[in-house]
């Protein structure tokens, strides 16, 4: 009798028990979510702080996996783990999506506004902008203010912008952007 109640309570033991799971590795977690580079270069940081150390970067529209979430931040998948980015600088498929198929120049950075409520007119600019969305050169079409400082002030301040890359089939185009401000 002893014997048939050990038995059954191994046997009860036995279906009730969980095996033990070997943890997984960093790079074997499931991810949670996935989504994209909303922003020309992503930091990845070794923990949820600005302060930590960048353990690796993402360019734009590059998809990243969700590992969890923190407040503001986002754990992320690395090629050597995980580490934490900040989570509004990612973007959902729709929306890069819509970015790629668009080739609309967009301000990540606008150039600041230079005011003059005495002045009357159009100053066009155009500026060349590099792969990353850098304003390499700037150059005047017209100015029909008539005010040279005017025209440099709104120069310096174009040439200080900052543009979304532009991608077409997974390659970031350098482009020349017309900026026309009216007085």
């Amino acid at each position: 009798m002893q014997k048939t109640i050990l038995a059954l309570a191994l046997v009860l033991m036995a279906c009730t028990s969980r095996p033990p799971v070997a943890p997984q590795p960093d790079g074997a977690r499931t991810a949670i979510d996935v989504k994209y580079v909303g922003v020309p270069t992503i930091r990845v940081y070794a923990e949820a702080s600005d302060v930590a150390p960048v353990v690796t970067t993402y360019g734009y529209t590059e998809t990243v996996s969700i590992l969890a979430r923190k407040g503001d931040w986002v754990e992320i998948r690395t090629v050597d783990g995980s580490g934490w980015s900040h989570a509004a600088d990612l973007i959902s498929g729709q929306e890069v999506k819509a970015i790629l198929d668009s080739t609309t120049p967009r301000f990540l950075t606008p150039p600041v506004a230079i005011p003059d409520s005495k002045a009357r007119g159009e100053i066009v600019l155009q500026a060349k902008v590099n792969t990353d969305g850098d304003v390499v050169q700037v150059w005047t079409t017209s100015n029909t203010t008539g005010s040279k400082r005017l025209e440099e002030a709104n120069s310096a301040a174009l040439q200080q912008a900052k543009f979304y890359p532009i991608v077409q089939k997974g390659q970031r185009l350098s482009f020349t952007y017309a900026y026309e401000v009216t007085y």
